[in-house]
């Protein structure tokens, strides 16, 4: 894929035509009076970002709210085979060699025609994807030669491997295998989030314990329904039997009073009067010195009175004890019948059980099926996924070996020569190079790539390692058609100027007759500061492969010739 023109519908808008093969240079300038604008802010960094914008990127937020309607277009050439895009500035109009499309088709399109080979067996591969290696736009693009923004570390890893022509085959096994284990281990964990088993596990008990307890629990209530005699009017019954069981009590309570009142009766019938007699006679005689004798009633008399007063209580006595034994004997006889009549029905129930009751040992043994069944599939496939978890851990293991032996073959070995070459120019005396090592962690990463320069804790040193890796990959690289990379001004900013001259130089004297294009952005003083340390041809060189000056002394100078956010 090679890159010939970016333009835009708009007369403000400077174009860029990309040098055929090559070194391209985009230059920002400040002005003659430096305090009237500087080269940051020109659009070096925007050129990059148009590019992106016509090849399917996300719509810029700056784009659509500054210029919406503005028609930017790129032109490319793809094997041999010229197209060009055009989108709007919102993102929402999109032209592929004047046909209308979704952008969610642009990107199809590049994905099935563009400059990668992109392998069916290998996921997470995208024209997109792959592209950022090739054209590092934002900032986090530029913080690490292996990974670019926002991508997680297995998908850097893998696209690094695959435009590496490097093994991806067990990479891709070990990812797959810590999903299955950890999706195993996520259902297993959702399964004691179930009911039945979070009682279980709140119980402190264990599943397969609880499972074997049902297993003995359950027949054993299964053969006590089975022999469950219903009386359908049981709970009728049985009311009735309590409240003869009440007319017991309270006729018992009644006999018990009537017993108490005829033990009275009998124990004043048994007493004698306290006066005798003889007692009488002698108080009379006493009465008789103190009154007159006609002034007292007759001896005989008194008694006489005395005795019809005992043989009138003891008649009352009588007939109230006659009364109560009459009550006490309807009692009795009221007593037998409804006793009689409670065991009947006591009787009738002996043996049987209640229809609510048979319903209720129903539903518990239904309880105690579900709750097997609930256990036993837990304990299937707890038991089944365990077993699928140590064939997982075998696998892995013999790929581990596998990947051991891969690795000690040094498959990375030209590319870490070249990169090695790169290095030396830059950096002469600093241990460099390309390590693939077997990752044989809990965890997704087969093979950790490491791209050193020792030193590149520097800003300078991390940036010079990421055009080293990017040259290998463009020229080097495997599943690709890709013929340009564009390296970005931020890039530059902290390399040393005898280093960032060291790399223009070998860029300049490398590209003849390979067809390749390399696009730099560089403000001014990054340009002049390197000449000191280039050859007066390779200044030329680069001198004249300047497309484009972009300046910040007035927006017209600026790559939209408006005044555009910071660009």
């Amino acid at each position: 894929m090679r890159l010939i023109e970016l333009g835009c519908d708009k007369p403000s808008f400077h174009p860029l035509t990309f040098n055929r093969e090559g070194l391209t240079l985009i230059v920002g300038d400040g002005s003659v009076d430096k305090s009237e604008g500087s080269s940051n802010g020109v659009g070096k960094t925007l050129a990059l970002g148009l590019v992106h914008h016509c090849l399917g990127a996300n719509a810029d937020s700056r784009l659509k709210a500054t210029v919406p309607d503005w028609q930017f277009h790129l032109t490319f050439e793809i094997n041999g085979a010229q197209h060009t895009i055009e989108r709007s500035g919102d993102g929402k109009k999109v032209v592929l060699d004047g046909k209308k499309l979704p952008v969610t088709k642009l990107r199809e399109w590049l994905d099935q025609n563009g400059a990668f080979h992109l392998d069916p067996k290998v996921p997470l591969l995208s024209f997109r994807s792959l592209l950022k290696r090739f054209a590092r736009h934002s900032r986090e693009d530029c913080l690490d030669p292996v990974r670019t923004s926002r991508e997680p570390d297995f998908d850097a890893k893998l696209r690094t491997l695959y435009l590496f022509g490097l093994d991806c085959s067990l990479a891709i096994s070990k990812r797959q295998q810590k999903l299955d284990i950890d999706s195993i281990n996520r259902t297993l964990h959702s399964w004691q989030g179930d009911g039945v088993l979070r009682d279980v596990f709140r119980a402190g008990a264990q599943p397969k314990v609880r499972a074997e307890w049902l297993d003995r629990e359950i027949p054993r209530l299964k053969a006590d329904r089975d022999k469950f005699q219903v009386a359908e009017d049981y709970r009728a019954i049985e009311l009735q039997a309590g409240e003869l069981t009440s007319r017991l009590r309270e006729i018992e309570k009644s006999e018990a009073i009537l017993q108490f009142q005829q033990g009275s009766i009998d124990q004043a019938l048994a007493q004698h009067p306290d006066i005798s007699k003889d007692d009488l006679l002698q108080l009379y005689g006493g009465l008789q010195v103190i009154f007159r004798p006609e002034t007292l009633a007759h001896f005989d008399a008194v008694e006489e009175f005395h005795r019809s007063l005992s043989i009138n209580r003891r008649v009352r006595l009588e007939r109230d004890r006659a009364a109560l034994t009459a009550q006490a004997r309807d009692l009795a006889n009221e007593r037998e019948r409804v006793a009689s009549e409670r065991d009947r029905k006591l009787q009738s129930l002996q043996g049987k059980r209640a229809l609510d009751e048979y319903a209720s040992l129903a539903g518990h043994i239904a309880t105690l099926d579900e709750e097997r069944r609930r256990l036993t599939d837990y304990l299937n496939l707890s038991n089944n996924f365990q077993e699928k978890i140590q064939k997982i851990k075998e696998r892995r293991l013999q790929e581990d070996r596998d990947a051991a032996t891969y690795v000690a073959g040094k498959p990375e070995g030209d590319l870490d020569a070249e990169f090695r070459s790169l290095a030396e120019i830059l950096y002469p005396h600093a241990p460099a190079g390309i390590v693939i090592e077997n990752n044989t962690g809990d965890n997704q990463i087969r093979y950790n790539i490491s791209v050193q320069v020792e030193g590149h804790d520097s800003d300078g040193i991390n940036a010079a390692r990421i055009l080293c890796l990017d040259w290998v990959m463009l020229m080097h690289g495997a599943n690709h058609t890709m013929d340009f990379v564009w390296h970005d001004n931020r890039l530059f900013a902290d390399v040393d100027p005898k280093v960032r001259a060291a790399w223009f130089s070998f860029v300049a004297s490398s590209l003849a007759g390979t067809g390749k294009q390399y696009i730099a952005s560089l403000n001014t003083e990054n340009f002049d500061t390197m000449k000191d340390y280039m050859t007066p041809e390779v200044t030329k060189t680069v001198t004249d492969a300047i497309c484009l000056t972009l300046r910040g002394d007035t927006p017209e100078n600026k790559l939209l010739g408006i005044q555009f956010g910071g660009a």
